[in-house]
C-alpha cells in the first residue's frame, strides 16, 4: 500500500430538518492509507457560518440556516489534508435545492372490514421535520399489485391535516 495525497473530496448537502438547518457529508474517492483530516468552511451572503462537526459521523457537519427563504447561495468548502498534501472541493447551492424530508413514519395499510377491495392507509410525518404547520409536506401515494412491476399513482396530499387516515380503492385484478 502506497501512501498518497488526498484527492478532492466528494461533498453532498441535504436539509431534512428545514427550516432549522442542513448537513453536509463528504468522502474520499480513494483511500490515502495515512491519516487524513478535513476542514470545512461554509459561507452565506459573504459571511462565515458556524459549522458543527457531527459527534457520530466523522465525515459530516451540521449548519443552521441564518435566514429562511434566502436568495443568496451557500458555499461549502471541504479540504482534505494529510502529510503528503491537500485537496479541496467547493459546492454551491440554493437552500431550496437541498431540502429533502425523510420519508413518512409508521406507514400502515389495513384491509377495510366487509370491503376487501379497499385499504385504510395511515402514516405520520417524519419526526425530523420540525415545523409541519408552517412547512407542510406533500405526499404522493403510490401502490402496485405484487404481480405488476409498474407503480400506480393515486393523488397528491398536502398539509398537516392529511396523512392520518386515507382510504384507497384497489383496481380490479386482471
Amino acid at each position: 500500500m502506497k501512501h498518497v495525497p488526498p484527492r478532492e473530496p466528494t461533498v453532498t448537502c441535504r436539509s431534512n430538518t428545514y427550516p432549522k438547518g442542513f448537513y453536509c457529508s463528504w468522502h474520499q474517492q480513494r483511500p490515502t492509507f495515512i491519516p487524513t483530516t478535513f476542514e470545512v468552511d461554509v459561507q452565506h451572503n459573504q459571511r462565515s457560518l458556524e459549522v458543527q462537526k457531527d459527534a457520530v459521523h466523522k465525515n459530516r457537519c451540521h449548519v443552521r440556516f441564518p435566514e429562511v427563504f434566502s436568495s443568496f447561495p451557500y458555499m461549502v468548502n471541504v479540504t482534505a489534508i494529510n502529510a503528503l498534501g491537500k485537496a479541496s472541493t467547493t459546492v454551491s447551492f440554493e437552500e431550496s435545492s437541498i431540502v429533502k424530508p425523510d420519508p413518512p413514519e409508521r406507514v400502515t395499510a389495513t384491509p377495510i372490514r366487509l370491503n376487501t377491495r379497499r385499504l385504510e392507509v395511515s402514516w405520520q410525518s417524519p419526526a425530523t421535520w420540525p415545523d409541519i404547520d408552517n412547512f407542510p409536506l406533500k405526499y404522493f401515494l403510490r401502490y402496485r399489485p405484487l404481480i405488476r412491476e409498474q407503480w400506480q399513482h393515486c393523488f397528491t396530499l398536502v398539509g398537516s391535516n392529511y396523512g392520518s387516515v386515507l382510504f384507497i380503492r384497489l383496481p380490479t385484478p386482471v
